[in-house]
């Protein structure tokens, strides 16, 4: 493959391909280099990277990679992490930073050791002295008429008794598919078991998610008494993965890791589809394999702005025997689930590591009186491109509404939902009311946009109030009513990137930029704000509308999804799906249909090995 590169064309990858002086890997350096800016970890060097290679100017002829002091052939890769690996690394077919290859063969060796379990015959009998309890709280009556067969199967109880049974459980599922009630069961469950000693540690990739985990386990709490889980719950605490590892100011490195691990005997990882390779690496190694670890996600989600699809690799790699078990664990869950809801299910025909260890939540609660928004978001899932043309043409749903002629009216009236924060004088009860409604854009640029579509918003509000300018007159970079998110980390501040803050005029008739602040007092969570003064913080932006990326994490009782009429391979099944399900109550969708359609049939496919390798783990 020879080097064919004008001397004008050149890029921070160019300079990445070049700084190694290697013609013959420069070319794949470059595509290498390119991807993982797009999210892979390594590329597949036998297959097709033409386009690639042309958009960097190198000539699409290949020539093997031999024997080279710059590349570890590792066809027997060391999963003990003896290997001292040179800068790139050739496993399978695929080429790595060397990093990135270690950072899998760190998650490959955490996960096959947690999966060796020799208490779980023990954990089996202990669970079974519990009968009555897991009958009466954890798979009590239900009326499962209206189910279908899938769903008549208690997912709920079974991911709760695997949480106990397992030291690691994976538990995946849509919006309203109970994935933190069932954590509820699982803790309900651990403390009978394991008596009141348990530490928790409930950690997300956000601060904002990490403390709506515990806000929904406390409503758990609140509306299953009969777990008898309060207390737990209430001295469980919070953390942002970064916060709970002990983050070191300009470090990649943390306080706790494999020879400092982790205090706790429970760890909780919730929203984990936004969890790249390196930092589940350095998580799952702080977690001593004598410990429980419970990872919570939705594997539909768009993937991590990190490098890997760590999450849904883990998930893809459970496809084949998803929600199947062994015929003696499935005999073991019918004896304590309510006879109404026992698995009649195929059972597993051969163990490989994981496949007692990851269960898919299938009945949805959330869309009972949505069915419409319930049907669009598996459609979407499905890649079902018939059935989203037909729920595009339904104008009598009540939870989707479509515009697909980017009607500025549509827009006006969505965008006035707004005025319910703008008038509520309460700073607190405004804080809140930010939540009620969002646009959410897959775009920065162009008309459909995010930054477009602000502006827009702006110009729509300012005219809605031009007779009461105390409301909202967009004056200045900086006015009152403004919404704003924070895009740069400020510690010091304990600011972070994706905060949403409302400015407005304090007393003194000074700007003020004030963050809502989400703590629990004495088992309740509260909801009161904090201050800072706007020219403190460093970088931000509007945020009448935000992108879909940034939305992860969020929820609100309504979104408008605005998708670009002009066709964008970005364009994924998983980006339409994560603003969807942004929406607790209706989701508003402007688009043009043939390129919603094709977004809807384009899944995303980053290249890692992740997902063969868990496969080849016995």
């Amino acid at each position: 493959m020879s080097v064919k590169i004008k001397e004008e064309q050149s890029s921070a990858h160019h300079h990445f391909a070049r700084y190694f002086h290697d013609s013959l890997l420069e070319p794949y350096l470059y595509v290498l280099s390119k991807r993982m800016e797009n999210g892979h970890i390594c590329i597949p060097i036998n297959q097709s990277i033409d386009d690639d290679l042309i958009d960097g100017g190198y000539s699409t002829e290949r020539q093997l990679i031999v024997e080279n002091e710059l590349v570890t052939f590792a066809n027997e890769y060391d999963m003990e992490g003896k290997t001292a690996f040179k800068p790139f690394v050739l496993y399978n077919g695929k080429l790595y930073l060397q990093r990135y290859f270690v950072y899998e063969n760190q998650v490959l060796e955490k996960i096959q050791a947690f999966s060796k379990n020799e208490f779980r015959e023990e954990r089996k009998r202990k669970l079974l002295e519990h009968k009555d309890f897991i009958l009466r709280a954890i798979s009590k009556e239900e009326d499962v008429s209206s189910y279908s067969e899938i769903e008549k199967v208690d997912w709920q109880a079974i991911a709760a008794m695997m949480g106990v049974l397992n030291n690691i459980t994976v538990i995946t599922g849509g919006p309203g598919t109970g994935k933190t009630t069932t954590v509820a069961k699982i803790l309900a469950l651990l403390k009978r078991i394991e008596g009141e000693e348990l530490k928790i540690a409930l950690a997300a990739p956000t601060g904002k998610a990490s403390m709506r985990m515990k806000e929904s386990l406390l409503n758990s709490v609140n509306k299953y008494r009969e777990l008898e889980i309060d207390k737990l719950v209430e001295a469980s605490k919070p953390f942002t993965i970064h916060r709970l590892l002990g983050a070191n100011l300009n470090s990649p490195f943390f306080k706790h890791n494999h020879e400092n691990p982790l205090p706790y005997n429970v760890v909780i990882i919730d929203e984990s589809s936004m969890i790249g390779v390196a930092l589940f690496a350095k998580l799952i190694k702080a977690i001593p394999t004598t410990s429980r670890i419970i990872i919570l996600g939705d594997s539909e989600q768009l993937a991590s702005v990190d490098a890997g699809t760590l999450f849904g690799d883990i998930c893809l790699s459970q496809v084949e025997n998803e929600n199947r078990f062994s015929k003696e664990d499935v005999a073991f869950f019918n004896a304590l689930v309510n006879p109404e809801r026992k698995s009649y299910l195929p059972i597993l025909d051969e163990y490989k590591v994981l496949n007692a260890n990851f269960v898919r939540l299938k009945k949805t609660y959330r869309f009972n009186n949505a069915s419409e928004l319930g049907d669009f978001t598996n459609a979407i899932i499905e890649g079902n491109q018939e059935q989203v043309s037909n729920l595009l043409r339904n104008k009598e749903s009540n939870s989707v509404k479509v515009d697909v002629d980017y009607n500025e009216t549509f827009l006006k009236k969505f965008a006035l939902g707004y005025k319910s924060y703008i008038e509520e004088k309460d700073i607190n009860q405004a804080l809140k009311k930010i939540n009620n409604c969002r646009v959410l854009c897959a775009v920065k640029q162009g008309e459909h946009g995010v930054y477009s579509i602000n502006e827009k918003i702006k110009s729509l509000l300012k005219n809605e109030y031009k007779t009461q300018p105390e409301f909202f007159d967009p004056k200045g970079e900086l006015y009152h009513n403004q919404l704003i998110i924070v895009t740069k980390n400020q510690k010091d501040l304990n600011l972070f990137n994706g905060d949403v803050g409302l400015i407005r005029k304090g007393a003194d008739g000074k700007l003020k930029v004030y963050f809502q602040i989400i703590e629990e007092i004495n088992g309740v969570i509260t909801e009161s704000h904090r201050t800072i003064s706007p020219g403190f913080i460093e970088s931000w932006e509007t945020v009448f509308a935000m992108t879909i990326h940034k939305s992860q994490g969020s929820e609100f009782d309504e979104v408008l999804v605005i998708i670009p009429g002009k066709e964008n391979r970005l364009l994924t099944r998983e980006l339409v799906y994560t603003g969807v399900t942004r929406a607790k109550k209706c989701a508003y969708v402007q688009t043009s249909p043939e390129v919603l359609l094709n977004a809807v049939g384009r899944g995303v496919d980053r290249v890692s090995g992740l997902q063969k390798r868990i496969l080849k783990l016995s």
